[in-house]
């Protein structure tokens, strides 16, 4: 699995050396030139999918922006439509070379995937949902002269826009990735910046539902967040700063009736539909990164006669489990298994009481969102 991660790597970068035309590519003598290397992969890393495990990418458009400096005060002075060429499939890549003309000296580069389907204008279409309707981006990092004016990188967050709730979140894939480089206008520059998910995932298949179950959710142990810093931070801090109030706590909903377990198919939050087994339930959503909480998940069964809770423990993947764990960006937490490849629901028949939930994108497990 380490090699063919290597190798996914090494074909999305002779990608990146063979796409674009002459124009996007870095030419040489006069002022230097800043030219951005852009890549969303199917790797591990950065595959987007709400219909199971198979190794997809779904940016639609992406903003990039430079931060003067490298640390929180550092202000944006640059937002540019990167005019992303989408390409279907497992991996994508560009170049593009930045139009705005820099000073000399140390930048942050940030670039901000988003999903909306786009207008005629290729801009973000807000009138359906998807990132840019649920974050108000790319307009919610706003460049200015970097002195006083211009978004602060400590405050380059992806944040729930007005009116807006825990329903949009759920249908809206975010990506994003920086990285730092200095400048001297003489010397032309590429800059490289992977998109990877700024989002985590839950994901329910589901069988052998006990008889008289009317409802099944799966709860978590505190509200959800509505915001997201759009660069990774470390681990124990990369989550957000505000919370949503106790309603968004149901983080999956699935009524079970007898025309929804007679389905063979399902359409998801974020509008794309998937085939499933007879008898089954299926839901998946993304959702802003959660602290780690005690008995963080649990699966809420609803009857006539009230409700049954199974709790939820993760699987480490070290041959240990734990109930008490955060919700990461770029993770899927799974329970049962869809892909191409593997279609097995989970099955809550029997006396069992713990369900097991899976989902490292950052590891050999191949599960992804």
């Amino acid at each position: 699995m380490k090699f063919a991660r290597i190798l996914s790597f090494s074909l999305a970068a002779c990608l990146l050396a063979a796409c674009g035309s002459d124009e996007m590519l870095p030419v040489g003598g006069g002022d230097g030139e800043i030219v951005i290397a852009l890549q969303s992969s199917g790797t591990p890393a950065s595959r987007v999918s709400l219909a199971g495990s198979d190794p997809l990418q779904h940016v639609t458009y992406v903003q990039v922006y430079a931060f003067k400096g490298t640390g929180d005060d550092a202000r944006c002075v640059v937002s540019e439509n990167a005019m992303w060429h989408r390409q279907e499939g497992q991996i994508a890549a560009q170049y593009y070379k930045l139009r705005t003309r820099l000073d000399a000296g140390e930048y942050t580069f940030l670039a901000v995937g988003i999903d909306n389907p786009l207008t005629g204008d290729r801009l973000p279409d807000t009138s359906l949902r998807g990132a840019a309707t649920a974050y108000g981006l790319p307009d919610a990092i706003e460049a200015g002269d970097g002195v006083t004016t211009g978004t602060r990188l400590a405050d380059a967050y992806a944040r729930l826009a007005a009116g807006k709730s825990a329903d949009d979140i759920a249908s809206a894939e975010l990506m994003a990735g920086f990285a730092q480089a200095e400048w001297n206008r003489v010397d032309d520059i590429t800059v490289a910046l992977e998109l990877r998910r700024r989002v985590a995932g839950v994901q329910c298949y589901l069988t052998n539902v006990p008889e008289g179950v009317t409802k099944i959710e799966l709860i978590c142990a505190t509200p959800q967040y509505s915001n997201v810093p759009l660069c990774k931070q470390a681990e124990e801090a990369d989550f957000g700063t505000e919370q949503l109030g106790e309603e968004t706590e149901v983080l999956l909903s699935m009524p079970v009736n007898d025309e929804v377990l007679a389905a063979e198919s399902v359409t998801l939050a974020d509008g794309s539909t998937i085939a499933k087994q007879r008898g089954s339930v299926y839901a998946a959503a993304f959702l802003l990164p959660i602290p780690q909480q005690q008995a963080m998940l649990t699966l809420r069964l609803t009857n006539a006669s009230g409700t049954e809770v199974k709790n939820v423990k993760l699987d480490t993947g070290e041959g240990a489990y734990t109930y008490d764990f955060p919700l990461r960006a770029n993770w899927l937490y799974s329970i049962g298994h869809k892909s191409a490849d593997i279609d097995e629901p989970e099955d809550l028949g029997g006396k069992m009481t713990d369900i097991v939930i899976d989902g490292n994108w950052q590891v050999d497990v191949d599960i992804p969102l």
